[in-house]
């Protein structure tokens, strides 16, 4: 019978990092403009969170996937690549194509009925489709820019679908002493990459290649490596408040200075290339910190109710767009104005918005993606 491996504190995790997400897509895909420089600057500093979230999602993802992997193969002495294809299928398929089927053949018939300045870009025309059936959304992004972002948004899932393609290979096929090797061949591949081939540092390159992302990915993975020896958890476990606290001061200072690296100007593609890898870093801290260490200050865990949202974060960030679309297209449909909207009218669809995707992300997970969950469970190894 397969073992069960938990980590009570990650599911809240997992709902903040949708939430800064959420929280950069209403700033900047619900038609609110604000022209103070003030204002340029709060949202610059602290609600162009999205990368950030996905960042934390992908750094998250390695560290599971990597961690599970390893624990699998050291109960059995192997992968059952079969089975890791197959839950990886039923976990993601099931929700990915029905957000692409309605992006592509329902929503496109939506668009007589919409008013000029509609702010929800859902136009089919400039996009490749077989790019997203094919999961490299992120190339169509590349290619052809930001067209629709009801489909746009699964660009991240087709990162770790790729991501799920090949990394239980190297797990399987390397021996685990060569594992750090590989990881560390993989992150600094993902420097140079940034490095010589994203135009100069071009943020887009940066922020949806494939080769760019693995960094974060692969850097979860290090941990998730490092975390099946107990010398390096008791190690956590036994860290002071307050170099945690250091780290955490460090880290949160970090992250707003993603956005001003241009001002650097010459240097801009230099530290454009190795930022990603210190805000992963500090992103692994904190799985780790609260997973293993003794002195936190607190335990995501705790956080019972934004816990259980965490369940459903995979549906939160495939539907959040798709609620925009409906709401404002019903707004629209019943005179309110959509576009240029005023502050209080952003807060209004921004808390509608939220709640209306939980409550759909609930119902989905209760009533479709279970299904798939059922059957997902017959190819469990641990």
């Amino acid at each position: 019978m397969p073992t069960k491996t938990f980590f009570p504190h990650l599911d809240a995790l997992r709902f903040f990092a949708f939430f800064a997400v959420f929280v950069n897509h209403v700033f900047n895909s619900l038609g609110y403009y604000n022209p103070s420089p003030t204002w340029k600057f709060i949202l610059r500093t602290f609600f162009s969170t999205g990368p950030l979230g996905v960042s934390f999602f992908f750094v998250l993802s390695g560290f599971l996937i990597t961690y599970l992997l390893l624990e699998e193969k050291e109960l059995h002495g192997r992968i059952d690549l079969k089975k890791f294809y197959m839950r990886r299928i039923l976990r993601i398929w099931p929700l990915y194509f029905l957000i692409v089927g309605l992006a592509l053949l329902v929503f496109p018939h939506f668009k007589e009925h919409v008013p000029d300045g509609f702010p929800i870009k859902f136009g089919t025309e400039n996009l490749n489709p077989w790019l997203y059936v094919g999961f490299a959304g992120n190339m169509d992004y590349l290619l052809n820019g930001i067209n629709n972002v009801i489909i746009g948004v699964l660009w991240s899932v087709s990162i770790e679908e790729q991501f799920y393609l090949f990394w239980p290979l190297i797990i399987s096929f390397l021996p685990k002493k060569r594992l750090i090797p590989a990881f560390l061949f993989v992150i600094l591949g993902s420097v140079l990459f940034r490095f010589f081939f994203s135009n100069g540092g071009n943020i887009k390159c940066i922020n949806y290649h494939s080769f760019s992302c693995i960094s974060d990915l692969a850097i979860g993975a290090v941990f998730a490596y490092l975390a099946t020896f107990k010398k390096f958890t008791d190690h956590i476990h036994r860290l002071p408040a307050y170099i945690i606290g250091v780290v955490y001061f460090l880290g949160f200072a970090l992250l707003p200075f993603r956005d001003y690296i241009w001002k650097f100007g010459v240097h801009y593609v230099h530290v454009a290339s190795v930022l990603p890898v210190l805000v992963a870093l500090f992103f692994a801290f904190i799985i780790m910190e609260q997973c293993y260490a003794k002195h936190s200050f607190y335990k995501a865990g705790n956080l019972t109710r934004i816990s259980k949202l965490g369940t459903y974060t995979y549906g939160m960030y495939c539907y959040h767009m798709t609620v925009f679309f409906i709401l404002l297209l019903i707004f629209s449909q019943l005179g309110i104005r959509v576009s240029s909207i005023s502050s209080l009218q952003l807060t209004f669809t921004g808390l509608l918005s939220l709640l209306l995707t939980i409550g759909l992300s609930k119902l989905s997970y209760l009533y479709f993606e279970s299904k798939f969950l059922e059957l997902k469970r017959k190819f469990a190894s641990t």
